[in-house]
């Protein structure tokens, strides 16, 4: 069944709420949408593009999306990835595929959903760039929330995989819900990389400032 078929059938059974400021009528209200700025920032040698800063109600939305058993949230913050990545191509930038940065399948049995791979599936909806799960999580660690800048490099380093030359000569976008020091990210990238990915940006729903 097409996506906006089941988001149409989920809506009917689950009125949808606000993630950001609880009023009724839609799972993320276009009031909410237009009050993120988009942020484009460098972590290392990785350009990575943000919807907005972490905070506020994007912040909110996103907790929901990965604790609250809500994965029908990936629609909207999923969308204002799309658009990002929309503006991206009209201004010439080739994507050839998009990467979610997985979980570990222990959290992700856990949770019962990787959030990431429901953003990108989202942002593949919409701009028609193909989803492509290059990279494995081989091992989980703690938490990145938990951790101080160089424990989280320290916790994600070595941490993803990928076949070699899966990827070679593509343009690569990795997926994610929030960067905070680009660790994860960082790391992720330089899997895609191993395995021939030619160029790499990262796209978040949003970034710690």
């Amino acid at each position: 069944m097409p996506s906006s078929a089941l988001a149409g059938v989920r809506d009917v059974l689950i009125p949808p709420r606000c993630a950001g400021c609880r009023q009724p009528g839609s799972w993320y209200c276009v009031a909410c949408r237009d009050s993120s700025e988009p942020t484009v920032r460098r972590s290392g040698t990785l350009a990575l593009v943000a919807t907005g800063a972490h905070e506020g109600l994007l912040r909110e939305a996103i907790h929901r999306l990965k604790y609250g058993n809500e994965p029908g949230l990936a629609d909207e913050p999923g969308s204002l990835v799309a658009s990002r990545i929309a503006a991206d191509l009209s201004l010439g930038e080739p994507l050839d595929a998009l990467v979610p940065v997985p979980l570990h399948p222990s959290r992700r049995r856990s949770r019962g959903y990787d959030q990431a791979r429901a953003l990108a599936e989202v942002a593949a909806d919409l701009t028609g760039v193909p989803v492509l799960a290059a990279l494995h999580r081989l091992r989980g660690g703690s938490a990145q929330a938990t951790l101080g800048q160089l424990e989280r490099r320290a916790n994600v380093h070595g941490a993803f995989a990928g076949i070699a030359g899966s990827r070679r000569g593509l343009e690569v976008g990795l997926i994610d819900d929030v960067a905070t020091t680009g660790a994860t990210l960082l790391d992720a990238a330089a899997a895609a990389r191993a395995c021939g990915a030619r160029t790499v940006r990262a796209y978040v729903v949003a970034i710690e400032e």
